[in-house]
């Protein structure tokens, strides 16, 4: 069956597999005081039936894992991260549990759930946002919607601007670098490992790096790619992380880090590791 063109699934919606994940269940007592002092956000204003974005930091703020949590039927905390991330995540989870009342439960592994997006969650949904769109997970997929290719959703998550661990982020990633503070962080709550550095980010306002989308006529080359500003001669301005064609629109989306210094630039030539300029690249508005 030919994949359903990118323009319907715009308009329309579509939905594809979850997939294999990192899945730790929390329960105890002090789970919820304890989760608060782990994560970005605050734990309190859970509500059912969603999934929030946060992040597990280190003492220096850098991301070890973008997660998401939700509360269970049974009152618990269950915490969702990139399967390749599960022994970060598990270690992180068991280094700050001294003596507190918390028990962790590894149900890490395949998932026969699927992703919707375009559509308003069913009441037997879980609202997540996955490629950077509203969307839930569900256990069957609605049998009139398309399912989403990987190449689709890839462009996708590139014109949201959502960030994938081992493109946009690795453990040298501060959280406004990534600009995960926009959705991921609640800077009003108490304090949790890396707080003062996310908090003293905000206060000064920029950091020395940030994500943009880009757009380009060119066919997408291989990356790496670094992006010049002015020519290809001209000084490096940032690379890029994430690319994807829209066969469709003829166009290519990419993701990619500017440093400040260039970030009021708007067009950019993307030079290959060999010297070469592959394609010119503008910036999308933030």
């Amino acid at each position: 069956m030919d994949p359903a063109p990118l323009r319907r699934i715009r308009e329309e919606g579509g939905w594809f597999p979850v997939g294999s994940r990192t899945l730790v269940q929390v329960s105890g007592p002090d789970a919820k005081r304890y989760l608060n002092g782990q994560l970005t956000i605050d734990v309190n204003r859970l509500k059912p039936r969603i999934a929030r974005a946060a992040c597990l930091l280190n003492a220096k703020g850098k991301i070890i894992a973008p997660v998401f949590i939700q509360v269970t039927e049974e009152g618990g905390y269950l915490i969702e991260g990139p399967i390749e991330l599960h022994d970060e995540i598990m270690a992180r989870l068991e280094r700050y549990i001294i003596a507190d009342d918390v028990t962790l439960t590894d149900r890490s592994g395949p998932s026969m759930d699927v992703h919707v997006i375009g559509r308003e969650a069913p009441r037997n949904g879980i609202s997540i946002v996955r490629i950077g769109r509203p969307g839930f997970d569900v256990a069957v997929a609605p049998p009139d919607l398309p399912e989403i290719t990987a190449g689709n959703r890839e462009i996708l998550r590139i014109e949201a601007r959502h960030p994938l661990w081992g493109r946009e982020m690795d453990s040298d990633t501060l959280v406004q670098e990534a600009r995960l503070e926009e959705r991921s962080v609640d800077f009003d709550k108490g304090c949790y490992v890396g707080q003062e550095v996310v908090s003293r980010l905000k206060s000064v306002g920029r950091v020395n790096r940030r994500i943009h989308v880009f757009e380009s006529a060119a066919a997408p080359a291989v990356l790496p790619l670094n992006l010049h500003a002015d020519s290809a001669s001209g000084p490096v301005a940032g690379h890029l992380t994430s690319i994807a064609r829209d066969f469709e629109l003829a166009r290519t989306v990419a993701l990619g880090y500017l440093h400040r210094t260039f970030e009021e630039g708007t067009a950019f030539v993307a030079v290959d590791p060999a010297g070469q300029p592959v394609g010119s690249f503008d910036k999308r508005p933030s």
